[in-house]
């Protein structure tokens, strides 16, 4: 099977070779570059012609392009290409080389839409490259983690460097130029950006708190569910979580760096996700079939808590109480044990597991 980008003669000026388009000036040494721009001029060239359909060069529809694109990147792979770095650096130094010439690239595509073809094809290209490091959202290529404070300041560093990526005009040598000596030197990292942005591309400020929220949700119940008594543990971390969530006084050092507009903006950022956070928690939230239960017995100056998970001192707490608190004795004897443990845990602040109970209070009755 032909490959679309197999070395070719397109006239006495202008021929495909090694993955270079070379250009026979009349008035000087030849042209020649590399990268995706020259591949897109080639391929703007011979479209639509006998050698185009012979290798079965279409560029009408999006998908098609998309498959022109796959084609480049598998033909050019031993050769690094495919790479935004290698992209980059070769476009510099096809922009150079071109610069040698007024108007070489006009020349050598030979009228307008030819032209507009294979500029557009670059330009699709670069974008797609930069699509795949960026990512379409914030959240992709920098995950969620908590607690909401911590993950928006770092998030707003990255967002810079997103959004730095994504406004590149790739028909401006210039631009291309200062990427391409950013990449070279490592100064094009996320962490040597020093202003943050706080408004991340495509994704609105209630699409960013209910993603955030339904992820850090299913992390806090798929924490409960490591223990027996999930419901309980879920109801226990709703306070955890709130107290997490809406603290963050550990990066004040931090906020003493950004610009004031920054910093209101930020703070805006923290105040609506303490409001939208706390009325989450403060609602009713499914958590398979449990509901909270309503506290019915309070402690009293006469007992102590017991130990955690000390199931004799517990049993000796509920007989002891008993006798001189009659509506703790009342409770114990109408109520089930399951109703039973969910009171202990919420007054001794530690989940009391029914089954546990159970046994030790038959074991003790027996005997």
């Amino acid at each position: 099977m032909s490959k679309l980008f197999s070395d070719y003669t397109i006239s006495a000026q202008v021929r495909y070779e090694a993955h270079t388009l070379i250009y026979a000036r009349e008035d000087g040494d030849p042209i020649r570059f590399g990268g995706i721009l020259a591949a897109a001029v080639f391929s703007a060239l011979i479209a639509d012609t006998d050698e185009g359909d012979r290798r079965g060069i279409v560029l009408d529809t999006e998908a098609q392009r998309n498959a022109w694109y796959d084609a480049y990147e598998h033909e050019t792979r031993r050769e690094n290409g495919g790479l935004l770095s290698t992209e980059v650096q070769s476009l510099k130094e096809a922009y150079i080389e071109l610069s040698s010439s007024d108007n070489a690239l006009s020349h050598i595509c030979q009228n307008d839409r030819l032209y507009d073809l294979a500029v557009g094809l670059m330009d699709g290209y670069m974008q797609r490259l930069v699509r795949e490091q960026v990512c379409e959202q914030i959240y992709e290529v920098h995950p969620w983690h908590e607690p909401f404070a911590q993950w928006l300041f770092d998030a707003g560093f990255i967002e810079s460097w997103r959004q730095d990526l994504l406004a590149i005009n790739w028909t401006n040598p210039a631009e291309v130029f200062t990427l391409a000596e950013k990449i070279i030197n490592h100064k094009f990292e996320i962490i040597n950006n020093q202003s943050p942005t706080f408004l991340f591309d495509g994704l609105s400020a209630d699409q960013l708190l209910n993603g955030y929220w339904e992820w850090l949700w299913g992390e806090v119940q798929a924490q409960a569910n490591l223990y027996p008594d999930a419901n309980v543990r879920l109801a226990e971390l709703k306070k955890t979580v709130l107290a997490q969530e809406t603290d963050y006084d550990f990066l004040r050092p931090d906020l003493q760096s950004l610009a004031p507009d920054q910093l209101t903006l930020f703070r805006n950022w923290m105040a609506r996700w303490k409001e939208f956070v706390g009325q989450k928690l403060a609602s009713d939230i499914p958590t398979s079939g449990f509901k909270h239960p309503q506290q019915e017995l309070f402690l009293d100056e006469i007992m102590s808590v017991p130990p955690a998970h000390n199931y004799v001192a517990v049993r000796t707490y509920i007989l002891e109480r008993c006798k001189y608190d009659k509506n703790f004795e009342k409770y114990f004897r109408l109520h089930k044990m399951t109703e039973m443990a969910q009171q202990l845990t919420l007054l001794f602040g530690w989940p009391v597991d029914d089954n546990a109970l159970g046994k030790r209070m038959r074991s003790k009755a027996k005997k």
